[in-house]
C-alpha cells in the first residue's frame, strides 16, 4: 500500500481513508506478518483487530468487511497464512477503492 501512495499520492484514496490510515494499515500488516511465524493465529487476529479499528473509525462496516478473514480454531498454519494473505489483498483494495 505504501508504494502505491508514493506513486499516486492521494489520487484515488476514498474520502473516508486518509494516507495516514493506509500507512497504519500497512504497518499493521507488517507487524502481523512478523508475529505470524511464532503464533499464526495471533498474527491474523492482530491484523484483523488493527484493520477493524481504522475501518470502524472511518465509518466502514468492519465486521462485514473482515468477516471472511477469520480462521477456525482447527485451522493449520497454512490455512491461516492464506487467510492473512487474503486479508492483506482486501486491505489494499479498501485503501484504493474504499471498500
Amino acid at each position: 500500500m505504501t508504494a502505491w501512495i508514493r506513486v499516486f499520492p492521494g489520487s484515488a484514496l476514498p474520502g473516508r481513508l486518509t494516507a495516514e490510515d493506509v500507512e497504519y494499515l500497512d504497518g499493521a500488516l507488517r507487524n502481523a506478518y512478523g508475529v505470524f511465524p511464532h503464533d499464526p493465529a495471533t498474527g491474523l487476529d492482530l491484523a484483523r483487530t488493527m484493520a477493524a479499528s481504522v475501518l470502524n473509525r472511518r465509518g466502514l462496516d468492519a465486521a462485514t468487511l473482515l468477516r471472511p478473514f477469520h480462521a477456525s480454531p482447527n485451522s493449520d498454519a497454512g490455512e491461516i497464512r492464506q487467510t492473512l494473505d487474503a486479508l492483506a489483498v482486501a486491505i489494499d483494495r479498501i485503501a484504493v477503492d474504499g471498500g
